[in-house]
């Protein structure tokens, strides 16, 4: 759906039409879903998320101005809510008696699904990194978006993130050989 279609259906929304709002979840649902997915590490979480996030947008769409795209003004409310669900993690880390009642409701056997599909070692340099590198990989590889989309997003300037992405690299690099990052054939991974 071009941008133009999406600003349309924003106007209409905005003067009354709630119906169309559907379309917009229909269109962004399932990327929306595949970011939080990747951000969380959970099938569960990330759908918990979609709702989430879509709900938020649904709320603010007042506060949507057309100088930004409404992609990246979805993409930075995903951000934001992932950031603080991982915060929330680190916190339920450290204090765990604080969140002993959020883990019952969690699919056991599609965490191992998810384990085993994400791969041990990634999921550990994923784990390494914090949510800004995440989104900033994530946005830049698995969704194609260029750098300034992304600038939108983290506030950054583009030239700034394309150094950014860089190092980020040559950081998932670094981490890969030291875990035993080997292919199949015996020679070093990256």
């Amino acid at each position: 759906m071009e941008k133009a279609q999406i600003e349309y259906l924003l106007q209409e929304i905005k003067a009354g039409a709630m119906e169309q709002f559907e379309v917009i979840i229909d269109h962004y649902q399932q990327p929306i879903f595949a970011y939080c997915y990747h951000m969380l590490g959970h099938r569960q979480d990330a759908e918990d998320a979609v709702q989430e996030i879509l709900f938020r947008a649904y709320e603010r769409l007042e506060q949507y101005t057309y100088s930004l795209s409404f992609s990246a003004w979805i993409y930075k409310i995903s951000f934001n809510h992932c950031a603080n669900v991982l915060k929330r993690r680190k916190l339920a880390r450290v204090l765990p008696f604080l969140y002993s009642g959020e883990q019952q409701g969690r699919n056991f056997v599609e965490e191992k699904i998810d384990h085993d599909y994400l791969g041990e070692p990634l999921e550990r340099i994923w784990s390494k990194l914090t949510a800004e590198e995440r989104t900033l990989l994530y946005l830049r590889v698995l969704e194609e978006k260029d750098y300034e989309e992304i600038a939108v997003l983290l506030d950054k300037k583009p030239a700034a993130l394309r150094k950014q992405f860089e190092r980020l690299l040559k950081k998932c690099k670094r981490y890969f050989p030291a875990m035993g990052g080997v292919a199949n054939d015996g020679r070093q991974s990256v």
